[in-house]
């Protein structure tokens, strides 16, 4: 699998890991495969052509600048998946359409999910619990002291993936705006 998003910038990418962390030594594990806190842009399945991908995404990129994003609250979509919703804005839906367009050139998405008529931007705080644990997560983030309420830039974009057979993402390469 490969992910085509921007990176956390500091310090909200440290706090995303600390309450990954604090997520795991609560309940065992948090699900989260990609260790680089991030949102998604786009997904591609593994075999696509990741060179061709960087290529097109370092010319799509080009004229882009750095642009403010926000954040606030926590959701949960089907799977049990527990998240922070980065609001849409006219810049970030342009930078979704510009990533989508090269993107879909150099493989096919693994899921609708990240098509433009269906993408809710978000970052992953746990993935793959039963729902029961679910709601004991969400208890657990509404008592912690983390505020999820933020405005962050949008200052790149990054490609990771997972290999075949192994655990977690890698990062392949990071293009600048």
């Amino acid at each position: 699998m490969i992910i085509v998003g921007p990176t956390l910038p500091e310090p909200y990418h440290s706090d995303v890991e600390s309450v990954w962390n604090e997520i795991a030594e609560e309940f065992g594990t948090n699900g989260i495969s990609n260790p680089i806190p991030h949102f998604t842009l786009y997904g591609l399945d593994g075999d696509s052509d990741i060179d061709a991908l960087e290529r097109a995404l370092e010319t799509a990129l080009g004229d882009w600048d750095p642009f403010e994003v926000r954040t606030d609250g926590f959701g949960i979509f089907p799977g049990d998946h527990v998240w922070i919703p980065v609001a849409k804005s006219p810049r970030l839906t342009s930078l979704h359409q510009d990533v989508v367009e090269v993107a879909r050139e150099c493989g096919t998405a693994p899921t609708p999910y990240y098509e433009p008529h269906r993408w809710f931007p978000h970052v992953a705080l746990a993935l793959g619990f039963d729902s029961e644990r679910v709601g004991d997560i969400v208890r657990f983030l509404r008592t912690s002291d983390y505020d999820f309420e933020r405005e962050l830039t949008v200052g790149n974009v990054e490609i990771t993936y997972r290999p075949e057979g192994a655990e977690e993402f890698e990062r392949v390469a990071s293009i600048p705006l």
